[in-house]
């Protein structure tokens, strides 16, 4: 938690008073990274006949004592989220909040005390949501401050018998978001658990609150398995992982924690392995509200407007009702994957249709494989596409280029040229080849290769000194032998589904 703002030019210290039926627990506020964070590190929680005026007064100037010597703390994310916990029988911070009348009392130029009281459940981090306030003079007794805090509760019982002991009808605010800047208050009670199927299996895994950002944990799953899952099994599991979000909290994941939770039950070793193969759909459970089901077409990202398939169940749904949307959702799935293919960037390729420099014209299938056309540089190139790798680096290219040819079977110095520009831009090559082919219109097939490219060109000679050239350039073919196989098959499937035209014979007139 931190205190409401004050003027830019003062350094105000705070405190907070939380009155959970006849119990008082006052919190002081600390620097930590240049923020007020609440801190137990020093507490005290008064009870029953202890909360008078004089006791709570005392407390609050050792509150202040104690921020003075304290100075600034580095506090972790679980101290700060877990401070609020003493002498109180709720067990998550949602349910405490609900049943919290807050104030905040705080230092203010020349020596006097801020007190301000917040209507229940609202949040109490703004100064203009306070329902009463009240300003003690420099120098007050423990007494005068202590007898503010008890006018501030007597003000909040006058407003709940006025307006309903519920106060404010929202959801509380977690200890984070007044810990996180720009965190939305809408963002508050939404919830999301994401489930993963490979195969016969379903993996589910809780979101939870890891500095502000809702990273993926293993620290609770539930990995069901086999034909015999039901709609049950689902939304038990389900409601079961909203649970655990709700005690949880916020948490500290390290890196490997986060990137190793998808482990459970699978037989791939690599992410990339497995999110080729997973299934995903997100539930997300906006409180007191509804349940969200996004299903998403295999291999993407989840991105809002991805969805194959999107559904809505009410809050209070029982768990076969959560489940079968689930189930649903994934039926939406293998009805996509019929429709479109198991990859999701599979599309029919779309024919390309260029001109040639002697009036000829040469079509083409687009290449699928993850190429994506692009625009070349080069004069001679008519058409090119490209694969680009993780880094958004490009790994392999595959283009259409009109080159020389010299007469005979095997191009003469036209391949001789070939090979030098190749070994200027890429190195020395460690192998070369060039042999006959019949792959559609193309009947020569020349490979160069080292260590760092790969580069296969088909050719089909014409008549003038020209030929139409078909390429594949693969970076590091050693290291990613099974891409550059896919590429190459490609390549072949390109070049036998292409067909070059002759341009019209000149005439003299």
């Amino acid at each position: 938690m931190k205190g409401p703002h004050m003027e830019p030019d003062f350094d105000p210290k705070f405190i907070s008073v939380n009155r959970e039926g006849d119990r008082l627990l006052i919190l002081p506020c600390v620097k930590c990274w240049g923020t007020n964070r609440t801190t137990d590190r020093y507490f005290v929680s008064l009870r029953g006949s202890e909360v008078t005026p004089e006791r709570v007064g005392e407390s609050m100037l050792n509150m202040f004592s104690f921020i003075e010597h304290a100075g600034s703390l580095e506090l972790s994310l679980e101290e700060q989220e877990n401070c609020w916990k003493h002498d109180t029988r709720y067990k998550t911070w949602r349910a405490f909040a609900r049943n919290n009348d807050l104030l905040w009392v705080s230092t203010s130029p020349g020596g006097r005390y801020l007190v301000c009281a917040y209507a229940p459940r609202s949040g109490g981090d703004d100064p203009g949501d306070s329902i009463w306030h009240a300003i003690v003079p420099a120098g007050a007794s423990a007494r005068e401050l202590g007898q503010a805090v008890m006018d501030a509760y007597a003000a909040i019982d006058e407003w709940k018998r006025a307006r309903g002991e519920r106060g404010v009808n929202r959801a509380p605010y977690r200890v984070q978001d007044y810990q996180v800047e720009g965190k939305e208050a809408n963002d508050m009670g939404v919830m999301t658990v994401s489930v993963n199927r490979e195969g016969n299996r379903i993996l589910l895994l809780p979101y939870v609150e890891c500095w502000g950002v809702d990273r993926l944990t293993d620290r609770f799953f539930a990995s069901l398995k086999g034909p015999g899952v039901t709609a049950g099994d689902v939304g038990v599991a389900l409601l079961d992982a909203f649970a655990f979000i709700e005690r949880t909290g916020p948490l500290e994941l390290s890196l490997e924690e986060q990137e190793n939770c998808w482990r459970h039950d699978t037989k791939y070793k690599t992410w990339r392995a497995f999110a080729r193969n997973n299934d995903y759909v997100d539930v997300t459970y906006y409180e007191d509200d509804h349940y969200c089901i996004c299903a998403y077409p295999p291999r993407t990202r989840d991105l809002v407007g991805d969805e194959v398939w999107r559904g809505t169940v009410p809050a209070g749904a029982s768990a076969e009702e959560l489940g079968q949307a689930v189930l649903d959702a994934y039926a939406a799935v293998d009805e996509w994957k019929k429709t479109h293919g198991r990859r999701a960037g599979r599309h029919e390729p779309v024919a390309r249709r260029v001109g040639l420099c002697d009036g000829g014209e040469a079509t083409l299938p687009g290449p699928g494989e993850g190429f994506v056309e692009r625009t070349s540089a080069a004069g001679e190139v008519l058409l090119a596409f490209e694969h680009t790798g993780r880094d958004g680096d490009p790994v392999a290219s595959l283009y259409l280029a009109e080159a020389e040819w010299d007469e005979g079977p095997d191009g003469g110095e036209a391949w001789d040229e070939w090979l030098e520009r190749w070994e200027e831009e890429n190195g020395p090559a460690r192998s070369v080849s060039r042999e006959p082919c019949a792959e559609g219109p193309f009947t020569r097939r020349w490979t160069a290769r080292n260590g760092s490219c790969l580069t296969v060109a088909l050719l089909a000679p014409r008549s003038g000194g020209l030929a139409v050239m078909l390429c594949l350039d693969a970076a590091r073919p050693g290291r990613r032998a099974k891409a550059t196989e896919r590429w190459e098959g490609e390549l072949l499937r390109v070049a036998r589904a292409a067909t070059i035209r002759p341009g019209k014979p000149e005439t003299d007139e």
